[in-house]
C-alpha cells in the first residue's frame, strides 16, 4: 500500500529571528513561537505554543533558564522557564510593552527595557527583575535600548536609541545609536564608537565589546568590536548582500541572523559558519481555508449600469450586486494577488494589475464571454495603482 502524500513536516527554516546561543544549545523565535536546536545545527524542537508571540528569547548564564517576552495577556511581559521546558513563569505586570534584554552577571536577575515611566511612550529604560519575582528596580541609566553587562557586573554597555526595528536602512542622522559604557557606580559614561552609523546591540564579552554596525564600506549591518585594552574598533565580517540582525552571544560564540539563516561566529578563531536547521512542525498556516473577507474590502469598480460591483479583497477578485443576487469569486487563485479592479466603460472587461508572474503585470479579464485573463505588459520591477480607461474602452492609463 502507499500513503499518501501529504506535504513535508520537516522545512529547512528560515526567517528565525532573535537567535541566542549558550555553550552547547541555540534558541531563536520561529512562527512566534521558541525554539531550541543544538550549536550545530540539526532538528530544531519547539519550546513553547500558546497563541501569543514570544521573543527576544535569552539563556541564562548557566543555559539552564530562557527568559524571554511574551504576548499572552494581551501586553508584553517578561517570563521565565527552564530550558528543558516547563510552564512559563510571568514576571512583570505592568501595562507597558517590558522587552527582554539578557540577564545579570550572576544570573539571578532578567535585565529588560520598558517605557513604563517615560509619560508619552517617547523613550525606554532599563530594568532587572528577579527570577523568583518580585518588584523591578530600575538602573540609574537616564534613556536605553539595548545592553550588556560587563563581566563584573558593574559596568554597562548600552545603547540610548536604536534603528533595528525602523522601516528604511543605511540611515545617517541625529537618531543613529552609538555604543555606550556607563560605570553603575560612578555614572560615567564614555562612547566608544561616536560615528555617524548605526551602532548597537552591544555585546560585553571578556576585555571586548562586540556590536552591530553598519559603518564598513559594504554598507550593511555587520560584526564589529570594541578592544576595551587598545581602544580600537575592528570589523570581524563582511556580509555584503544582507544585513547581519540581532547578535547575541555566549562566551566563545556570537550567534545572529543574515539573509534569513543562522551564523555561529567563533570568538576564538573569527570565524563565521551557517547553521542548518530543520523544523518539524505541522504548518498551520498553510493549511487550506474558508475566510470572510467582508472586512478586507479595498477597491472597488461599479459596473456601468450600476448594477453590479467589482470589489478587491485579500487579492481576489469579487462581483458584488448592487441590491440583491450573487456573489461570485472572479479570480480564485490562492497565492496570486489581483488588485485595483477596473470596469471598462462598455462593461465587458474588468482592467486589474496581478502578480502571477512574480511581479505585477497589466491584465485584463472578460466579463461577457470566456473569463481567461490577458496579460498586457512585462514588468520587470515595480507596484500598479491605479487604473483609468478611455471612454472608447480601447486604452488603459496606469500609475505605476
Amino acid at each position: 500500500m502507499i500513503a499518501p502524500f501529504l506535504g513535508q513536516a520537516q522545512t529547512d527554516a528560515r526567517l528565525m529571528q532573535f537567535p541566542d546561543v549558550s555553550d552547547t544549545q541555540i534558541t531563536f523565535t520561529f512562527s512566534d513561537d521558541i525554539w531550541l536546536v543544538d550549536k550545530k545545527g540539526g532538528t530544531a524542537h519547539r519550546l513553547t505554543s500558546p497563541a501569543g508571540p514570544e521573543m527576544y528569547p535569552k539563556f541564562s548564564p548557566d543555559g539552564t533558564q530562557i527568559a524571554f517576552s511574551a504576548n499572552y495577556n494581551g501586553n508584553y511581559d517578561v517570563f521565565v522557564m527552564p530550558t528543558t521546558g516547563g510552564i512559563p513563569k510571568r514576571l512583570t505586570f505592568h501595562g507597558m510593552p517590558d522587552l527582554v534584554q539578557g540577564w545579570t552577571s550572576d544570573g539571578s536577575s532578567v535585565l529588560f527595557t520598558s517605557c513604563r515611566e517615560s509619560g508619552k511612550e517617547r523613550f525606554s529604560q532599563f530594568y532587572t527583575i528577579s527570577v523568583q519575582g518580585g518588584m523591578p528596580e530600575k538602573l540609574p541609566v537616564p534613556y536605553g535600548e539595548f545592553a550588556s553587562y560587563s563581566p563584573s557586573g558593574k559596568q554597562l554597555a548600552y545603547t540610548d536609541r536604536s534603528r533595528v526595528n525602523r522601516n528604511w536602512k543605511r540611515y545617517r542622522g541625529g537618531t543613529a545609536p552609538d555604543v555606550l559604557l556607563f560605570d553603575l557606580t560612578t555614572f560615567e559614561t564614555n562612547n566608544i564608537t561616536s560615528n555617524a552609523a548605526n551602532d548597537e546591540l552591544p555585546m560585553w564579552i571578556e576585555d571586548a565589546v562586540y556590536y552591530m554596525s553598519d559603518n564598513g564600506p559594504e554598507k550593511r549591518n555587520n560584526l564589529w568590536k570594541y578592544d576595551l585594552k587598545t581602544k580600537q574598533n575592528s570589523q570581524l565580517t563582511q556580509f555584503k548582500d544582507f544585513d547581519i540582525t540581532f547578535p547575541s552571544n555566549s562566551q566563545k560564540d556570537i550567534v545572529f541572523e543574515a539573509g534569513g539563516s543562522l551564523y555561529l561566529f567563533d570568538i576564538a578563531s573569527n570565524n563565521s559558519n551557517k547553521i542548518e536547521v530543520n523544523i518539524v512542525s505541522d504548518r498551520q498556516a498553510m493549511i487550506p481555508k474558508t475566510v470572510k473577507v467582508e472586512g478586507d474590502l479595498q477597491s472597488a469598480s461599479i459596473s456601468p449600469d450600476g448594477n453590479r460591483v467589482i470589489a478587491e479583497a485579500r487579492g481576489e477578485l469579487f462581483s458584488l450586486p448592487a441590491k440583491e443576487g450573487f456573489v461570485s469569486n472572479l479570480s480564485n487563485t490562492s497565492g496570486v494577488a489581483e488588485r485595483r479592479p477596473e470596469i471598462s466603460p462598455d462593461g465587458k472587461l474588468i482592467a486589474f494589475w496581478s502578480d502571477a508572474s512574480g511581479e505585477y503585470q497589466l491584465s485584463t479579464r472578460s466579463l461577457t464571454s470566456t473569463p481567461e485573463t490577458n496579460t498586457l505588459t512585462k514588468f520587470k520591477t515595480g507596484f500598479g495603482y491605479n487604473l483609468f480607461w478611455s471612454p472608447d474602452s480601447k486604452t488603459i492609463t496606469t500609475i505605476n
